[in-house]
């Protein structure tokens, strides 16, 4: 790292503590939502204030999209936060200097809870050799996170999406003693990177996709590889006395009807993790109007009679401004109103939310998204992957931005 970049880091950690015991120390249960302006010259269409969403059907809410007043109940926090995707020139992809910068950025912007989805073949060249220069990277990361109070959630993705995330040389089985092994060995240099700045661990990354592209064999056998991991963590010396653990799984698989594979698995979990992305079957954007019914079917379909209710993470949250995917700026900018109005009411139950992302994602990266899914070379998939962050090519400020901005001041209630 360059002595800039450590001057950099250094004042914004700085400044950002003493951000946070200011907020802490208000005590301002009910923090004024600040309005933003944002450069009408976001990428894709006009990002006035006034402008009504395509497609939204219209959902009452005002610009800036929350209303603070729930009653007299104390209001629970979330740690809400922007995933630091950093922007790329062309399809040469981002340097480490552009994803240092886009870390320090989403810090910067008020973000109090990030996630990382880490693929375990970038962690492990081989199930027993890491592979130092990223571990490196972690624990940079993780000095970071604790450097400025923020909470991190670490997506161990053993799959990611419907491929398998293994590292070369892993035995054929998902579920024999050598995987079992090789999982535990990812465990422990996780706990050994990381500190007091993980808020959760999840493991694989929307393992519903995986489960139905896979034989009932191999879903079978991955599913107890998830127990197995959920078990060890959790008796694990050096786990932090207040991790969650879980798994993460697509709201749609949620909300659809879990698998007796996906029941169990949430069964053995503190928390249940999830991804929502609102598109319908042809990677369309659906309706901004439809979020309040969402996170209500998705609290129903995690219900259990007689327990206590689990807290819903939500690891990734992305809406697409692209008019491929029949969406714009405005109607993005409309839903992340219509999710921040839902969840007003509904803190407790989901304590953590990371926006997918700070910026949108090169074309090569958004063709890996599509493959990911099932969709390669999908053109519909690819627009709305290239599309959902909250900036665009030019990293100017999309619409959606200054309702983000709005959220995280409105929801940091300590």
């Amino acid at each position: 790292m360059s002595a800039r970049f450590e001057r950099l880091l250094a004042s914004v950690a700085v400044g950002l503590i003493g951000l946070s015991l200011g907020v802490a120390c208000s005590g301002d249960d009910n923090p004024e939502i600040t309005k933003h302006k944002v450069d009408a010259g976001g990428s894709g269409g006009t990002a006035g204030d006034g402008g009504k969403p395509d497609g939204s059907g219209g959902n009452g809410a005002d610009d800036a999209g929350i209303d603070a007043d729930v009653g007299d109940a104390p209001l629970s926090p979330i740690r809400l936060g922007i995933m630091p995707v950093a922007p790329s020139a062309g399809d040469a992809g981002p340097t480490p200097a552009d994803e240092k910068l886009a870390q320090l950025d989403v810090i910067a912007l008020g973000s109090r809870g990030v996630s990382e989805v880490l693929r375990w073949d970038r962690l492990f060249e081989a199930p027993t050799i890491p592979v130092a220069s990223e571990w490196a990277r972690l624990k940079n990361l993780s000095q970071l996170y604790q450097g400025s109070g923020r909470s991190l959630l670490v997506c161990l993705a053993l799959v990611d999406r419907s491929l398998d995330a293994r590292p070369t040389g892993s035995a054929a089985s998902w579920n024999d003693s050598a995987t079992q092994g090789a999982l535990e060995a990812l465990v422990d240099k996780v706990l050994a990177t990381f500190g007091d700045e993980l808020y959760a661990i999840s493991f694989g990354n929307e393992l519903d996709r995986y489960f139905g592209s896979q034989s009932n064999k191999n879903a079978t056998e991955l599913a107890a590889l998830v127990e197995h991991g959920i078990d060890y963590l959790k008796k694990h010396p050096a786990k932090p006395p207040s991790l969650r653990i879980g798994a993460t799984f697509s709201t749609k698989a949620l909300t659809s009807g879990a698998s007796a594979s996906v029941k169990n698995i949430i069964d053995k979990s503190d928390v249940v993790v999830a991804t929502y992305y609102p598109l319908d079957s042809s990677f369309a954007a659906r309706a901004p109007s439809m979020v309040a019914q969402d996170l209500a079917g998705l609290l129903a379909a995690v219900e259990v009679d007689g327990a206590v209710p689990r807290p819903i993470l939500l690891q990734a949250v992305g809406y697409p401004s692209a008019i491929e995917s029949g969406s714009s700026p405005e109607q993005q900018k409309a839903f992340f109103q219509a999710l921040f109005q839902s969840l007003t009411s509904r803190r407790e139950r989901f304590p953590f939310v990371s926006v997918n992302g700070l910026n949108d994602q090169r074309a090569s990266a958004c063709a890996s998204e599509a493959a990911a899914v099932g969709a390669a070379g999908n053109v519909a998939a690819i627009s709305a992957f290239c599309s959902l962050g909250l900036r665009g090519p030019a990293q100017t400020d999309k619409a959606a931005m200054g309702s983000v901005l709005d959220a995280l001041a409105a929801f940091s209630t300590p």
